[in-house]
This record gives structure tokens, sequence and C-alpha cells, in this order.
């Protein structure tokens, strides 16, 4: 993958991480909880460096 899709290609898996963490269900079972907020926040960080990454690239002029 080339450097120049790489902040819209994290922005687009770390969405789907948290897509998919919302459907999960954890009203009886711990894991799938812990399952959740993992997920949820591996998706919030990679959002945070796919938006990082795209202002400081066009910083670089």
């Amino acid at each position: 993958m080339n450097k120049k899709n790489r902040p819209g290609a994290l922005l687009a898996a770390s969405a789907l991480l948290i897509l998919l963490s919302t459907q999960i269900h954890p009203e009886d079972s711990t894991l799938l909880g812990v399952l959740q907020t993992i997920m949820l926040g591996v998706g919030m960080a990679g959002c945070c460096m796919a938006v990082w990454s795209f202002s400081r690239g066009s910083k670089k002029k």
C-alpha cells in the first residue's frame, strides 16, 4: 500500500472495528465485554492516528 492511501485505509479499518464492536452484546459474558472494549479502543486509537497522520502530512508541502 502506498503511503498516500494509508490514512484512508486506517480510518476505514478503524471505523469497521468500531461498527463491529457495537454489534457485540455482552449481557452475560465478561469475555465479550472485554472483547468489545478492546475493539472499541483499537478503533478509536486508529481513528486518532489516521487524523494525526493526515494533518501532519498536509503540513509537509
